[in-house]
């Protein structure tokens, strides 16, 4: 299923979703059956679609796409809602998430107890060797955690690397005066990883196979790439940390 690709997988999710419908508004035609409603419709064809994207391996964001966008599409078409609306909604969907759809990863935010198991493993292993080491979020977002970390390793310097226009500014307004930290806006696939003995990652299942490569090539023996959720595939991490939070986040510590 690799072969699709995020998009594909998307669009043939809702494809299924409304072959679905149209089976089952078939068999209802030719039963002598009453018609169900809209609402009933769209639930039908969201549960169709949600099945089907699970079965193609999507990632778990996508899954809640799939099951609010048909009762999104019947809630504007009823309420008659300015079709300027649409465009401006996509604008700033554009202008948050447009990036994501080249690099296949979303906005995810750390947790703040993410960030201190995070912290707590970088004093006793990630920091321990080198006092003035980098680290560096390969995706930064809205900067959660580099500020995170540099407030408990005030000696150490943070780098955030984000693409999305809109939390790279949040981040960056965030940064203000916070002199260990430095975020850019670039394509992370752009950055060289080779001067961070420790490289974190919250990305989706998509890229981590080349991201493995990348760190493999650009990052010294004995360094480590920490990635929240996803697994590396064929690859066993060193370390396994796990964050008792509301998703019981998992982080998978790999030795390079």
């Amino acid at each position: 299923m690799k072969s699709l690709g995020v998009i594909g997988k998307a669009v043939s999710a809702q494809i299924a979703g409304w072959l679905i419908v149209l089976a089952v508004l078939f068999v209802i035609a030719n039963t002598g059956g009453s018609m169900p409603s809209v609402w009933l419709i769209g639930v039908t064809q969201a549960a169709g679609s949600v099945a089907v994207a699970y079965l193609l391996r999507s990632d778990r964001w996508w899954l809640f796409i799939h099951f609010v966008f048909s009762a999104a599409v019947i809630i504007f078409r009823q309420t008659g809602v300015d079709p300027t609306w649409y465009l401006a909604a996509f604008l700033v969907l554009l202008f948050v998430f447009g990036p994501s759809y080249r690099s296949r990863v979303p906005l995810y935010l750390s947790s703040q107890k993410t960030i201190n198991v995070v912290s707590d493993w970088l004093t006793q292993q990630g920091f321990a060797a080198k006092q003035d080491a980098r680290f560096l979020d390969f995706g930064s977002g809205t900067g959660s955690m580099i500020l995170g970390l540099a407030k408990r390793h005030p000696d150490q310097q943070f780098v955030g690397v984000e693409a999305a226009w809109f939390p790279y500014l949040v981040s960056r307004l965030r940064a203000l005066g916070q002199s260990n930290v430095q975020t850019c806006r670039k394509s992370f696939w752009d950055i060289s990883l080779a001067d961070y003995p420790v490289v974190y990652a919250f990305l989706s299942t998509e890229p981590m196979p080349r991201l493995w490569e990348k760190a493999k090539q650009e990052m010294s023996p004995g360094t480590f790439l920490i990635s929240n959720s996803f697994i590396v595939p064929n690859v066993t991490p060193q370390q396994t940390l796990s964050v008792n939070d509301d998703r019981q986040t998992m982080l998978y510590v790999y030795r390079i």
